[in-house]
C-alpha cells in the first residue's frame, strides 16, 4: 500500500488518531454530564435539577409514608399487647435507658461538630457556586412530596 502512494505521488501520512477508551465505555449520562454542570446551559441546568429534585422529592415522600407506618403499626401493637396484658414495661428501666442512651449521644455529637461544621460549609459552599440547579432541586423536591 505504502508503494502505491510512493508512486501516485502522494507521501505516507504516519499520523493516527488516539481514542480515549474511558469516554467510549462511560454511559449517556456520564458523557452528558461531563464536567461541572455549572458550565451547562440554563434548561439543562434546571431540568437536571428540577428531575432529580422531583425523584428524591417522591422516593423521600414514599420512604416517609412506609417508616410512619411500620413505627405507628409498631406502637399500636405494644400499646394492645400492654392494654391486654401480655406485655409489662418497666417505666424506670425505660427511663434510665434513655438517660444513658441520650448522655452517649451528646458526647459523640460533641466530638463530631467540627466533621459536621465542615460538611455544612462544603454544602452552602455548592449551592452558592450552583444557584439554579439547587433552587431547582428544592422546587423539583417540593413537588415530588406533593404527588
Amino acid at each position: 500500500m505504502a508503494d502505491v502512494a510512493k508512486d501516485l505521488g502522494q507521501e505516507k501520512d504516519e499520523s493516527f488518531e488516539v481514542l480515549d477508551i474511558a469516554v467510549a465505555g462511560q454511559n449517556w449520562l456520564t458523557r452528558a454530564l461531563d464536567g461541572e454542570l455549572s458550565r451547562k446551559s440554563v434548561p439543562v441546568q434546571i431540568g437536571i435539577g428540577a428531575t432529580t429534585g422531583w425523584v428524591a422529592g417522591y422516593l423521600f415522600q414514599k420512604a416517609g409514608k412506609l417508616a410512619a407506618t411500620a413505627v405507628g403499626g409498631g406502637f399500636f401493637i405494644i400499646l394492645i399487647g400492654h392494654q391486654t396484658g401480655y406485655l409489662r414495661i418497666d417505666w424506670k428501666r425505660v427511663e434510665q435507658d434513655v438517660n444513658r442512651t441520650q448522655s452517649k449521644l451528646s458526647a459523640e455529637a460533641g466530638k463530631r461538630l467540627p466533621e459536621v461544621s465542615g460538611l455544612l460549609t462544603q454544602a452552602k459552599d455548592l449551592i452558592k457556586k450552583n444557584v439554579i440547579i439547587s433552587s431547582s432541586f428544592g422546587g423539583g423536591f417540593l413537588l415530588g412530596i406533593a404527588m
